[in-house]
Order: structure tokens, then sequence, then C-alpha cells
């Protein structure tokens, strides 16, 4: 599943190349570009999609596609907060099912935990999660998928729609303390600044926000119980299947130092042995899909940030330097330094910023550039649909 040319993202497997993404507010994304100067069809094209496919909320897309739809929207603008952009147009009324479990739960807390348990309805790539730290929360995303393009960007704007929801949720008095984003610095945060209302902290080992726990205890106002469950049942009906839920589970178990089979067999509540079985039923191996989880973090890690090889070693589960070298070496037929020599991959923040003629002035969109309204307003209730 790994492409052996040094600094070429991983190639997916056919089955993974089906993993899709759900449109929601994505459907913005043309008059957005218009409005940006690009054209909308052309930059679509370049994604392998076309403006049909972005007409309706509820379609879906190819991952691979929407990260490349990211990083090219980036590229044609010349805008290197494309990301951030796309992702505060985010609502809950525009995530569909997700959005309906979530906005009806009774506290903050419960709605996060549910938005983390089923965000693979809308999301095949791409994980969220919640991580409890003493008297703070860390609420954030981390990407999976083998080789996608403009991981800067996604991860903008997955942070960009999550600061949305929240509040949404509670309201406007909430406001992260700590912003982290898992790559290099813009030539100007502002835009950042001005949106979460605090300077990020670039260059850091993940994507997340964080705030203090006792907002988990905030009341969401307006929640029914009754469509609540109405919506997890249909949630609960839909299964992602085993290969996903092993790259969605390991990506989540590398962010707390584990990565062996028992501990994702126990995650998934599987023994060892079935979980060996319905792998390779479907056609990989646990450790296939360890290699691809861990490339996919350590080419994130090497492309997007500065971090040091001990800690990037350390993120991946590694105890010492060497093995990270020598997997990544298995991985890649090249050493993790002479990949990281060879720069950014094309759209990503490093590379718009390369791009950029010598003592040019960069183009930045503040927070109040033009950019279309949601369709739908954030507070509408609309009719609880199927997941179908």
């Amino acid at each position: 599943m790994r492409d052996k040319l040094p600094n070429t993202p991983a190639r997916p497997s056919a089955a993974i190349e089906r993993w899709g993404q759900h449109v929601g507010s994505l459907t913005e994304i043309p008059a957005l570009l218009g409005a940006l100067g690009a054209d909308p069809a052309a930059v679509l094209a370049s994604a392998g999609l076309s403006l049909e496919s972005l007409s309706a909320p509820q379609n879906r897309i190819d991952y691979g596609a929407f990260g490349r739809l990211l990083a090219n929207g980036a590229r044609a603008t010349g805008h290197e907060q494309f990301g951030l952009m796309v992702g505060r147009m985010y609502r809950l009324s525009s995530v569909g099912l997700l959005g309906e479990i979530v906005r009806n739960c009774s506290t903050l807390g419960e709605a996060l935990q549910l938005l983390t348990v089923h965000q693979h309805i809308n999301s095949a790539g791409g994980i969220a999660f919640m991580l409890k730290r003493g008297a703070a929360v860390d609420l954030g995303h981390v990407i999976y998928y083998p080789g996608v393009e403009g991981v800067d960007q996604i991860s903008d704007g997955c942070l960009a729609a999550g600061f949305n929801y929240v509040r949404e949720l509670v309201g406007p008095a909430w406001r992260p303390t700590q912003v982290f984003l898992p790559h290099a610095r813009p030539r100007t945060s502002l835009p950042y600044r001005q949106f979460f209302g605090t300077e990020p902290q670039f260059n850091a080992d993940m994507c997340a926000m964080r705030f203090p726990a006792y907002w988990l205890d905030h009341p969401v106002a307006g929640a029914s119980e009754e469509r609540k469950r109405f919506a997890l049942a249909a949630a609960e009906a839909i299964d992602p299947g085993v290969v996903i839920k092993s790259y969605r589970g390991l990506r989540t178990l590398l962010m707390s130092g584990k990565c062996s089979g028992d501990d994702l067999a126990q995650m998934l509540s599987l023994h060892r042995r079935t979980l060996n079985r319905r792998l390779e039923d479907a056609g990989t191996t646990f450790q296939a899909v360890l290699d691809d989880v861990r490339f996919e973090a350590a080419r994130q890690l090497l492309l997007h940030t500065n971090q040091c090889m001990d800690d990037i070693a350390a993120a991946l589960g590694y105890s010492a330097v060497a093995p990270f070298m020598r997997s990544f070496r298995r991985w890649s037929g090249e050493t993790p330094g002479r990949w990281r020599r060879r720069g950014p991959q094309p759209g990503s923040v490093v590379e718009v910023q390369a791009a950029a003629r010598p003592g040019a002035r960069p183009r930045l969109a503040p927070v109040d550039a033009p950019v279309p309204p949601p369709r739908d307003n954030a507070r509408r209730r609309a009719p609880l649909r199927s997941a179908a």
C-alpha cells in the first residue's frame, strides 16, 4: 500500500480509495473559490471532482479527493489559510445525522463524547478525539488516511469546524485557552488569532483546542432526548467495517503511546485471533494497518512540523530513534531525514509560502473576507432524516 518513491504519498489500496467524506458545508467551496479569484470548476477538476459532486450536503466524496480539493484550493487562490476559511463555514446543521446527535445532547461533555464515537459517519479518513488532562480538555482531530494531500489545510478546517460546533452548543462565552496546529507557522498568524481568539502554537504534535474541563458540564439549550435517541439508533446501524475501525483505533491508540494488536482487539471488543481473521478476510493484516498508520503519522510530522526525530519516534510508539529509522526506510526506501529535506508536498502552507514572489506581501484573507454564509441558520431545527 506504500509508494517507494521518496516524498511521495502512500498509495491507498482500492478499498481505502472508496473511503468517503460527507460533503456538508463543502457545498460552499465553489462560491468561496470564485470570491477569491479562482475558477471553481478547474480547481474541482484538479481534485478529481465535478461541481455536481458538491451540489448537496448529503453527498459523499472520496477522502483523498477532499484533501486534494483543500490543497489545490490553497494553491489556486494563494491563500495559505484556505482550510481555515472552509472550516469556519461549518455548522452542526450541515453535518446531517452527526449534527443531530450532537445538537441534542444534554451537556457539552456528552455532545463531544458522542461526536468522537460517531464521527466516522461523516469521515472515513480522520478522527475527532477528546482527551481530558486534569483540569483541561483537548478537543482535536487527527488524520489516518494514507498519503492524503493537504494535511495542514484539513487540520485547520476541522479545528475551525469544531470551534463553531462548541460555540453553537454552549454560546459565544466559550473560547479555547490554547490552540495547537501540526504545521509550520504561516507568515502571519493574524487570521488564526482573530478566529480562535488566541495565538496558536504551530509545529505542534497534535491538532487540538484546549479549554477548561468545567465546560463539559455546561448544559446544551434546546436539547431533545427523543431526537437524540432516534438519531443514535440510526447511527448505530452504520457499521464502518473492521478495516476502518482498525485504522481509526490504532491512530487513537498511538496518541496514548499504545499500538499492539492486543490493545486494538480490546478497544474493538474482539479476541485477538478474531481481529486477525477479520482483517485477513478483508484483504489486509494488523501489521499492514499499523505500518500505514505509523507511516502516515510520520509523514505528517516530518513534512509539516520541525519536530526532532526523538519526538517523532516517541509519538509513533517507538522506544528509541533507531527502530523508527529502520521502519521508515522499510516503508519509503529513504531515511526520514532525507525524506524531510525533499520539502513539503504541493498545497501545504509551507509550499504556498515558498511559491510567493520574493519580497511580495502574503495574500491574506481576514476573518471577515468574502465567504458565503452557510445555507442553514445555526439554530434552525430541520426534521430528522434517516442515515440513508
